[in-house]
């Protein structure tokens, strides 16, 4: 009976501190290679985020130069409506009679001064 004692004592002894001597070391080893591993995930995380917003970037910026491309085009053509609008349709001539006078041309300029002077 002694001797059975002994030898579960034994088994039981090598199993709780052995087991878990070998168990710790495993787990420095993996946590090691995990620490690595995490490392270099980290890394290639940051490199695609990096590359995600240059190219968001770059669509932004070719969205702004379109945006303004097209925001000149409307301030030239607004521009060119207002001077249509402000520039009235005459023109002036030299009438025979020695004024000058406006009108759409300058034949209907010069009606009732004799017409249009020769240079």
């Amino acid at each position: 009976m002694l001797k059975k004692l002994l030898m579960s004592s034994a088994v039981v002894g090598v199993l709780t501190f052995g087991i878990p001597a070998v168990t710790m070391v495993a787990q420095q080893t993996t946590a090691t290679e995990d620490a690595k591993k995490a490392g270099k995930e980290t890394k290639k995380a940051g490199k695609e985020a990096g590359d995600a917003t240059k190219d968001a970037a770059k669509a932004t910026g070719k969205g702004v130069k379109h945006a303004a491309k097209k925001t000149a085009k409307g301030a030239k053509k607004a521009g060119e409506a207002v001077k249509d609008g402000v520039t009235l349709d005459t023109t002036s001539a030299l009438c025979k009679d020695g004024t000058t006078q406006s009108g759409k041309t300058k034949t209907t300029a010069c009606n009732g001064h004799g017409g249009v002077a020769a240079k």
